[in-house]
């Protein structure tokens, strides 16, 4: 069983005149940091930012405007360890840059959000993340997908 996780987290306030190239970009950028070694990465669009249950809405902590959609963005590594592993390689990777480059000409790079952050616990429900693995989802590439 692992102890923790360590990833690096991105809040991404997107145009949406550009939300195809921001995805494009970031299922590549992802797929360079898993060719170096982390475990992998997500990527959620906003689907809900109302506010319920008490808290406030996402809107109200970060400036979105009415024309951007909110994605979050999480790359998992099995510990901080294995993110000072695998860093120096993506880092050192070209196709990293030019992606780069690409995402400063879709999102405004200074309005971006990141954090490293490290479990302090994981409550599971087995049986549904078990029944969650095995579900193919709609926006996942063919190549992330994982076989039961």
């Amino acid at each position: 069983m692992v102890d923790s996780v360590y990833l690096i987290w991105f809040l991404h306030r997107v145009p949406r005149s550009r939300e195809e190239d921001f995805r494009a970009v970031v299922h590549d950028a992802v797929e360079v940091f898993r060719r170096h070694g982390a475990i992998g990465g997500t990527v959620m669009e906003v689907s809900d930012p109302e506010a319920k249950y008490g808290c406030s809405d996402i809107a109200s902590g970060v400036d979105v405007a009415p024309d951007e959609v909110v994605y979050a963005e999480l790359t998992y590594f099995h510990d901080r360890a294995h993110y000072d592993e695998v860093m120096p390689r993506v880092d050192a990777d070209p196709e990293l840059m030019e992606l780069y480059e690409k995402l400063v000409e879709t999102v405004d790079i200074s309005r971006i959000l990141r954090s490293e952050m490290s479990t302090v616990f994981e409550l599971m429900n087995t049986e549904e993340h078990a029944k969650y693995r095995r579900t193919p989802h709609r926006h996942w590439h063919p190549a992330h997908q994982e076989t039961a």
